[in-house]
């Protein structure tokens, strides 16, 4: 009876601390060290050449696709060889849509930049021809 006991406020204890580390821990944000501007620079070239590449994979796939479509619309004899040739392809490019849109909410959003920067400002200049007379 007394391992009952002792075993029973033991899993009280660890159920008690649990409850109160679980919700701080919950709460806690992980802090990444603030980046540099040549960091900052860094990674949103990174982030724009991966977001080409989904991109380009995605014109890619419809390209091959479209492709596809037409040799099998050359190759149709019949109304429903047309009618399933485009089926085909709107299937296949909602299927290359939704990777795309898969690929894009895993690369995530841009990187931030660090606090208190500005980018660059341009300025636009303009040029008067002087008229000669």
């Amino acid at each position: 009876m007394s391992k009952f006991v002792g075993r029973a406020a033991l899993t009280l204890a660890v159920v008690a601390s649990l409850a109160l580390v679980v919700p701080v821990s919950a709460g806690a944000k992980i802090l990444h060290p603030p980046l540099t501007i040549q960091q900052y620079r860094a990674a949103l070239h990174d982030y724009q050449q991966a977001l080409d590449a989904i991109n380009s994979t995605l014109h890619q796939s419809i390209d091959s696709a479209k492709a596809t479509e037409i040799a099998a619309m050359a190759a149709a004899t019949t109304e429903a060889q047309k009618y399933l040739a485009r089926v085909d392809f709107n299937e296949a490019r909602a299927t290359d849509v939704a990777n795309w849109q898969t690929a894009l909410s895993n690369l995530g959003p841009a990187p931030q930049p660090p606090a208190g920067y500005s980018p660059p400002k341009t300025t636009s200049t303009t040029t008067t021809l002087a008229s000669t007379n």
